[in-house]
């Protein structure tokens, strides 16, 4: 899973999510602003074949503290993979989509999932201005520390569809 951020402005490196409430807890923050849109953005790889290799369904994730989209990665023998969470972001689809996967790492854009808010909702998370918080919520699924930086430390300049720039990664057997 790529960067859903509009901007390529890291605003905070790898840091728990809000208040610790989410069970695998690393999270990258974008310099996305209000109104910007947010995407899925995903590279697959397959030993064998090429074409659909999982599916994204978006949805809904706010909560009565704070604004959230996710998206839920199920295989294609329809087991749950896990979730890309997308805090600060106001859900605009539940429209689902195929992620396509070859040997060489097929690229796949579901299109906006949703976007940036300008305010947040009194709660759980410190709020200072709009930006992107994403992080995936399954075990198994691995945070990309060997390109982006641990908190505090930002950066700009990271390209979003880029193979080797995907924020967090999983893989399975069908």
């Amino acid at each position: 899973m790529n960067p859903g951020g509009s901007s390529n402005a890291l605003s905070c490196g790898w840091h728990a999510t809000c208040k610790g409430t989410y069970p695998w807890g690393n999270a990258l923050d974008w310099g996305n602003y209000g109104t910007q849109p947010v995407y899925w953005r995903s590279r697959a790889t397959s030993d064998a074949g090429s074409g659909t290799m999982a599916y994204g369904f978006p949805r809904n994730a706010d909560t009565a503290t704070r604004y959230g989209a996710a998206v839920d990665v199920y295989s294609l023998g329809w087991a749950f993979r896990g979730t890309a969470v997308y805090l600060h972001t106001a859900s605009t689809t539940t429209a689902s989509f195929n992620i396509n996967g070859s040997w060489i790492g097929s690229y796949t854009s579901g299109g906006q999932v949703g976007t940036t808010v300008s305010t947040e909702k009194t709660g759980d998370c410190p709020w200072t201005a709009g930006h992107l918080h994403q992080y995936s919520t399954a075990l198994g699924w691995y945070a990309n520390t060997g390109v982006y930086p641990s908190a505090p430390t930002g950066g700009t300049g990271y390209s979003l569809t880029d193979q080797a720039n995907w924020q967090n990664r999983t893989s399975w057997s069908e």
